[in-house]
């Protein structure tokens, strides 16, 4: 195909080409740091591999975390009916916990290019894990509460609506999270 004598080129080989005809990369709003990365290769594919890792135990991990809020609110059915079995739960939530940190390791370890601000579904996903990552680690905390004065008689007090609201907002914000990263 000819182009045009007067029709503009995208020219991104070379900031400080100009021509009247012909934009730059300065023109679209990059430069050419912009245009290079700060990390090697071996590190490029080795983020590459550790993001794709993130995403499949990303998914893996939403099988758990379902379930565990399913047996929760089981357990704490039957609790109200007098039992104090709640070791599944607990198990299963430790097990989640574990599969979580597992998870959000490949993303933290992973090498990343400087400099380099998250937008779109990348910035959702990564502003929600600000939601997720507290409450990971404040529900089995107050899980653990729970057993302690199931355990022992002891009354259980409003625990058990904060330890539900907690772990519904998790199950929000992590499957959220899990959704526009995904999809």
């Amino acid at each position: 195909m000819q182009l045009k004598e007067n029709q503009p080129q995208l020219v991104l080989a070379d900031a400080n080409v100009s021509s009247k005809n012909s934009l730059n990369v300065n023109d679209l709003g990059f430069t050419q740091a912009d245009l290079q990365s700060d990390l090697s290769q071996k590190d490029l594919d080795t983020r590459e591999d550790m993001l794709k890792i993130h995403q499949i135990l990303g998914v893996v991990t939403e099988v758990p975390l379902l379930t565990e809020f399913v047996v929760g609110i089981a357990t704490a059915n039957n609790v109200a009916n007098g039992s104090t079995n709640t070791t599944l739960v607990s198990d299963l939530g430790w097990a989640t916990l574990a599969l979580y940190a597992t998870t959000a390791s490949f993303e933290i370890f992973a090498p990343k290019p400087k400099n380099k601000k998250r937008s779109g579904n990348t910035g959702i996903h990564e502003a929600l894990s600000w939601i997720h990552l507290p409450l990971m680690v404040l529900i089995p905390l107050t899980g653990d509460m729970l057993n302690d004065r199931i355990a022992n008689n002891q009354p259980l007090g409003n625990l058990p609506v904060v330890h539900g609201v907690m772990a519904t907002a998790l199950l929000l914000s992590y499957s959220t999270s899990l959704l526009v990263i995904t999809f």
